[in-house]
């Protein structure tokens, strides 16, 4: 049997979750949840065996409040480098979270309001990034089996990490909510993120991991697939 090259460890978090991938001496981490989530990861490095200072780096999917909130304070308690997407750099560096359009109507809905009352509520301790992605970035760079890829939709910057062992970390590119659609409720940019649904058909994963629910098998997301294709387009 293959000896296993690493493992991907869920960290639950307030309604969202991050992903821990690690080995012995070293990981990293996909996603820091809401400000004040350090806590929490830095107790969950720990039940593993792992040193804060073992955390080597922190891959932002995108930078909403809920998926970026507490990446400063892990730079600053760990030491470990902030990766996101070239296009998303000044959003991390203020702490922006932009309200994207809905995809359906209850998401339009709870647009108009968070424009209109929750904005403030989103704003997070902003940031400097030490990694800008661009298309891709293989994970060999940082030791590990596996790349970082560019899928806008949700956001401009979005991205997914792609294990060599088919598991793909999502963000909210896709959605495991029991009894709801994988197709994001938000995206800044319907179109694109179609193209990047249509990408993730043709790379070989297992399953899905997605920053809010349970996880995708690819089954259960190719049976969504010809249907959003169909609605969104």
């Amino acid at each position: 049997m293959e000896e296993t090259r690493y493992t991907i460890h869920r960290i639950s978090l307030v309604k969202v979750a991050s992903y821990l991938v690690y080995r012995h001496g070293e990981a990293f981490l996909v996603d820091s949840g809401n400000s004040g989530s350090e806590a929490k990861i830095l107790e969950t490095l720990s039940k593993l065996g792992l040193q804060p200072g073992m955390l080597k780096l922190l891959i932002l999917t995108h930078t909403h409040f809920d998926h970026a909130g507490s990446a400063g304070k892990l730079k600053e308690l760990t030491g470990c480098r902030i990766m996101v997407h070239r296009s998303e750099e000044s959003r991390l560096r203020e702490g922006l979270t932009t309200i994207p359009g809905g995809t359906r109507w209850k998401a339009k809905l709870l647009v108009g309001l968070g424009r209109i009352i929750i904005r403030r509520l989103m704003k997070y301790p902003g940031v400097e990034p030490d990694l800008l992605a661009g298309d891709s970035f293989d994970l060999q760079e940082v030791g590990f089996p596996g790349k970082v890829i560019h899928t806008p939709g949700h956001t401009y910057g979005s991205m997914v990490v792609l294990m060599d062992g088919g598991e793909l970390i999502a963000g909210d590119t896709l959605f495991g909510l029991q009894g709801k659609e994988h197709f994001p409720p938000f995206a800044e940019d319907i179109q694109a993120l179609i193209e990047s649904w249509k990408h993730i058909r043709s790379l070989p994963v297992k399953i899905m991991y997605p920053g809010h629910g349970r996880p995708i098998t690819s089954e259960s997301f190719l049976a969504e697939f010809d249907h959003a294709m169909k609605k969104y387009r």
